[in-house]
Parts: C-alpha cells; sequence; structure tokens
C-alpha cells in the first residue's frame, strides 16, 4: 500500500501541485483512484490555478479525459483535456457542462473557490447528473469551514460570516448511511440532512473524512435495493 501511495507522491511532487507537497492528499487519493487509474475514464477537476494538477492527473491517469472548470481562463495544451470557463456556484453554467460532456463519469474532484455554499451546490448538482454509479467526489480545502473570519479568492469566509459549516453537514450523512440500525422512531430524524439534496442523499454509499478533504462514494444503483429496503435483523435490540 506504501507503494502506491508513494508513486502518488512522486508524481505529485514532479507536478509541484500543492494537493501534495503541502497537502500531503496522496495519503488519501491513491486508496480510492489507484483501482481505476489505468482505465479509459473520464474525470472532473473544478478549480485549476496554475494547472499544476492537471499535470499531475495526466501522468497518474494516462489513458483519461480530463475535464476541467475554473471560473477564469485557463489554456492547457493537451488533446486529451477540455477546459469551461465559468462559475461553479451557477447551476445554468454546470448544466451546459454536463450536456457538453454527454456521459457518466467516474472521478469528479473540487478545489475550487473554497466557499461552503458554493461546495454544496457543485456537489448536489453534479454527483446527481454528472458522476456514475460506484463514481469517487472530492472535496478539498474544507478548512475554510473552521475559519472564524477570512478572505480567499475575493470571498469572505468563516462561521462569522457564511453560517455554514460543510463538515458539520456531511458529518450527519454517517448517520443517514446506517440508518438501517437507528430505531424507528427516530429514522425520520436523520433520514434528512440539510444542504443535501434528499435525490442526492440517497445516492450516497459511504463517505471519508481525511484531512482538510471529504471522499464521497456514490451507490450502484442496480443493488442498492437489496440493502437499503431490507428488514434489520438484529431490529428487536433496537
Amino acid at each position: 500500500m506504501n507503494n502506491i501511495k508513494d508513486e502518488l507522491y512522486q508524481i505529485g511532487k514532479q507536478s509541484q501541485t500543492d494537493k501534495i507537497w503541502h497537502h500531503g492528499y496522496h495519503r488519501f487519493y491513491s486508496l480510492f483512484l489507484n483501482s481505476i487509474r489505468n482505465n479509459n475514464i473520464k474525470m472532473l477537476e473544478i478549480g485549476l490555478d496554475r494547472t499544476n494538477s492537471l499535470v499531475m492527473w495526466r501522468k497518474y491517469f494516462p489513458k483519461a479525459h480530463i475535464y476541467g472548470i475554473d471560473i477564469d481562463a485557463t489554456i492547457y495544451d493537451d488533446k486529451d483535456t477540455t477546459i469551461f470557463k465559468g462559475d461553479q456556484s451557477d447551476k445554468k453554467f454546470l448544466a451546459t457542462v454536463v450536456d457538453d460532456i454527454k456521459d457518466k463519469i467516474e472521478f469528479i474532484i473540487d478545489d475550487g473557490s473554497h466557499v461552503p455554499e458554493h461546495q454544496l451546490i457543485s456537489f448536489n448538482f453534479l454527483f446527481k447528473n454528472l458522476l456514475q454509479d460506484d463514481g469517487i467526489y472530492i472535496i478539498e480545502d474544507i478548512e475554510t469551514s473552521y475559519w472564524r473570519k477570512g478572505k480567499l479568492y475575493g470571498y469572505l469566509l468563516g462561521y462569522e460570516i457564511n453560517n455554514i459549516s460543510l463538515t458539520e453537514i456531511f458529518k450527519s450523512v454517517v448517520d443517514k448511511i446506517n440508518l438501517e440500525f437507528i430505531p424507528q422512531k427516530d429514522k425520520e430524524k436523520y433520514n434528512k440532512v440539510d444542504h443535501i439534496d434528499d435525490e442526492v442523499l440517497q445516492m450516497i454509499e459511504s463517505i471519508f473524512f481525511g484531512t482538510n478533504c471529504i471522499i464521497i462514494m456514490k451507490k450502484n444503483m442496480s443493488y442498492s435495493d437489496r440493502y437499503d429496503k431490507r428488514k434489520y435483523r438484529f431490529e428487536k435490540f433496537l
């Protein structure tokens, strides 16, 4: 397992992306992404900055078609990379991206504005409309949900300003995933999560919290009913 992590670390280091040298995301990402690394996948990254991460993804996913979203004009010369200019909090823009891609994709990563409201808009729309079953969705830089007050990329951030915490919202998803084991009288309380669309919530298979990131996997809807609608075998203990 360390070899898998080390390989992503070396690729990221060569690409000079802060995903590796600053955040150390390779500690988590390789666990979820290594199995699709050599597949002909499609992936989307929100927030491209100096495009260093695109260099890393191209080396890590040599057969992938990479899509990118950035609010500023970004030039990246690669025949298997497509860049869309727009705002991740604009649902109409996101809809044009989905229409242009014309297919479900395996992997989406949000390294955009870092504004919790924007992260939620993108997640709710793209998780449902663009990510395929069994797909992986990563939200980076959740640190801003812990800030008291600050400014980044021209946005005011922090709980004194936004009054919303991405981490607290997604913590609630843990109970929803384990709803089967919650007493019937309490199920309604945990069957909804503020700021996450009900339909999207039903599609979440698992959730992982790492340092400064959240990794969400989408259900394979073709077999989800087998587990979601069964009766809990130890219900008498609840």
